[in-house]
């Protein structure tokens, strides 16, 4: 496809949409690199994003994530997978859009809420009931939803779909995209 040649992939979406599941995947059907900017940002701060969140708070892990995507759309093609909120940030949208095209994986609240239910490790999730975290899903995908909805390519993540048909799914989308954007 001529449209990703010397093109990033960013995978974005809110957590535990799939992109660290299906962005391996991707980037083998396709010859790629993968890179995990979260892996980045563990590397350059030398402790994990919980303890980061902890100890610095959620404005110093935005800093070390934006220079983390902009280390990983240095190098050669690869699908990234970007953190939940990165897209929050505008520095990191000039970054996306001078080097890739943005892919925006979507699931319900509800899938969400099951996926996080089974990772205590969270930060913005962490020490709330049930209902809090349901609520706090919902709300902080309706603030978020103004930046997700700046993809050039939509994908729904499901239970029902595996993450290697969620991945093909993906690659059909970018042909259609691509057509779409060669008329």
């Amino acid at each position: 496809m001529k449209l990703l040649e010397r093109r990033h992939i960013f995978l974005m979406g809110f957590m535990a949409t799939g992109k660290s599941k299906i962005g391996p995947i991707l980037a083998e059907r396709l010859g790629r690199k993968f890179i995990d900017t979260d892996d980045l940002i563990v590397q350059a701060a030398g402790k994990t994003i919980p303890d980061l969140f902890d100890q610095d708070g959620e404005a110093a892990f935005r800093v070390f994530e934006h220079e983390c995507v902009a280390k990983a759309a240095t190098g050669e093609d690869a699908v990234i997978a970007l953190g939940g909120g990165a897209v929050t940030q505008e520095d990191n949208w000039v970054t996306i859009r001078e080097t890739g095209l943005c892919v925006c994986l979507q699931a319900s609240a509800e899938t969400i809420f099951e996926r996080v239910s089974r990772n205590a490790e969270r930060p913005l999730l962490v020490g709330l009931t049930d209902e809090e975290r349901m609520g706090k899903i919902r709300s902080m995908l309706e603030e978020r939803g103004k930046y997700y909805r700046r993809a050039d390519v939509f994908i729904t993540s499901s239970e029902s779909a595996t993450p290697e048909e969620t991945a093909d799914l993906a690659l059909q989308k970018f042909e259609a995209f691509s057509r779409k954007e060669s008329m």
